[in-house]
C-alpha cells in the first residue's frame, strides 16, 4: 500500500509556511542568531563561548516545555488547514475518520530527567491538550504519541500504515515538534559536549520546528478529488548495535539495514543515485555512522545527492524526520529530484534509526 502525502504545514526559522520554508531551505537561506540567554563554558580556559542558534523569532519567545511544543504544533496545523483543497473543520464526517500521530522528543532519559512513566506524563501534558485545542472532531482512540527523538517520524509512519491498512482511519495527521532552544535542553546538550560553541569544529547548532503532514490512503485521496503531492512507498526502522549514548562508535549496521530494506521494498533501481535527505548536523558520531553505513551499502548506493536541512534551520530534534519528508515532497512536487524519488534518513542518540522512501505523485507502484 502506498500512502499519499496530501497536505503539509511547517513552521521554521526561515519560514512559517510549508511553501515559504521549503523554498528558503532549497535556496540555502539561513537566519542564525547568537543565543542571548545561554553560553557554553570552556572546561580548559574557563571562558564562556557563544552559541549559534536558529530560533523562530517573534514566535516562540516566552514559551517553554509542552507549551512551546503546542505553539509549534498549532502553527504547523494552521498552515496545513489553510490548504483550500481540504474540507472545513466543521466537516465531522471527514475529520472523524482521521487519526492523529504526534512525534516528540523522548520523555525519558537524561534530557528531561523524567522517571519511569514519562510517556504517559507526556501524553497528559501534550497529546491530550493538543487534541482538545485543535478544534477538530478527532477520535482519541486513534491518537498516538511517538517519543523517540529523530527516528520518531519513521516509527510513527509505520503506525500510520497499520491504522490505514486495518481500516481504522482513512487518513492520519502526523504532527512532529521539537525545540533544542529551551535552557534545560541546552544544558543537556552542553553537558554531553554536543553543542557547536566558539571555534569547536564539530557539534550541532540548536534549532526548532513544527511540522504537520496529512497522510491518506491513495484511493481515499482520489475519491475526494485530492491530488497527492507525493507517495510514501516504503518505511524501514531498526536499531544500531552500538549507540552514541553508550559511548560507543557506531558501525552504521542498523542504518545500512534500513536503507537496504527500504530500497528493496520500494523497488528502486540500485545502485541508487537519487536524492537523500539526512539529519546529519555537524556531530562527529552522526558523520561516523553515515560514513560506515555508506561503506556497507557500496552495492546499493552510487553517488546520491545529499541534502542537509540543518544548514538552514539547525538541528530540530524530533521534528527532523518530518521536516525531511516535507522537503522531499516539495522537491518531488517541483520535479527537482534526479530519479523521481527520495530517501529520508533519521538516527537517534538512543540508537533508533529509520529510512523513508518517497516517490513523485505520477509514479506507478512497482510490479511484484
Amino acid at each position: 500500500m502506498r500512502v499519499a502525502v496530501s497536505s503539509m504545514g511547517l513552521v521554521t526559522s526561515v519560514g512559517r509556511s510549508a511553501q515559504a520554508a521549503c523554498a528558503a531551505i532549497r535556496a540555502g537561506i539561513s537566519r542564525p542568531r547568537r543565543c542571548s540567554y545561554y553560553t557554553s563554558l570552556d572546561s580548559e580556559t574557563q571562558d564562556t563561548l557563544p552559541i549559534t542558534s536558529h530560533p523562530i523569532r517573534a514566535y516562540t519567545e516566552g514559551f517553554g516545555g509542552a507549551g512551546l511544543w503546542m505553539r509549534l504544533a498549532r502553527g504547523a496545523l494552521t498552515d496545513l488547514l489553510g490548504d483550500p483543497g481540504l474540507p472545513p473543520t466543521s466537516d465531522v464526517g471527514f475529520w472523524r475518520r482521521t487519526g492523529l500521530l504526534a512525534v516528540t522528543a523522548s520523555p525519558e532519559g537524561e534530557r528531561f530527567q523524567m522517571e519511569e512513566g514519562g510517556q504517559r506524563s507526556l501524553e497528559e501534558a501534550f497529546l491530550h491538550p493538543l487534541l482538545e485545542r485543535l478544534a477538530l472532531p478527532l477520535e482519541r482512540q486513534h491518537s498516538r504519541l511517538s517519543g523517540v527523538d529523530h527516528a520518531g517520524t519513521a516509527l510513527a509512519l509505520q503506525g500510520a500504515w497499520r491504522l490505514l491498512s486495518q481500516g481504522a482511519c482513512e487518513r492520519v495527521l502526523l504532527v512532529a515538534v521539537d525545540s533544542y532552544l529551551d535552557p534545560l535542553t541546552l544544558q543537556w546538550l552542553d553537558g554531553a559536549e554536543r553543542l557547536k560553541a566558539g571555534d569547536v569544529p564539530s557539534g550541532l547548532s540548536p534549532g526548532e520546528a513544527g511540522v504537520c503532514l496529512l497522510l491518506e490512503k491513495e484511493d481515499s485521496a482520489r475519491r475526494r478529488g485530492a491530488a497527492p503531492l507525493a507517495f510514501v512507498t516504503a518505511v524501514a526502522t531498526g536499531r544500531e548495535p552500538h549507540s552514541y549514548l553508550r559511548g560507543e562508535v557506531s558501525t552504521g549496521a542498523g542504518l545500512a539495514r534500513c536503507v537496504r530494506e527500504a530500497l528493496e521494498t520500494a523497488g528502486l533501481p540500485q545502485p541508487y543515485e537519487g536524492d537523500v535527505f539526512s539529519d546529519l548536523s555537524g556531530e562527529t558520531w552522526r558523520a561516523q555512522e553515515w560514513g560506515s553505513a555508506v561503506v556497507r551499502l557500496s552495492e546499493q548506493l552510487g553517488s546520491p545527492r545529499l541534502h542537509l536541512p540543518c544548514v538552514s534551520v539547525g538541528d530540530v530534534g524530533a521534528a527532523s524526520g518530518a521536516l525531511g519528508l516535507c522537503l522531499a515532497t516539495h522537491t518531488l512536487q517541483r520535479g527537482h529530484t534526479r530519479q523521481g524519488s527520495a530517501l529520508v534518513l533519521s538516527s537517534s542518540v538512543e540508537g533508533d534509526v529509520g529510512c523513508m522512501v518517497l516517490s513523485n505523485a505520477s509514479s506507478r507502484p512497482p510490479e511484484r
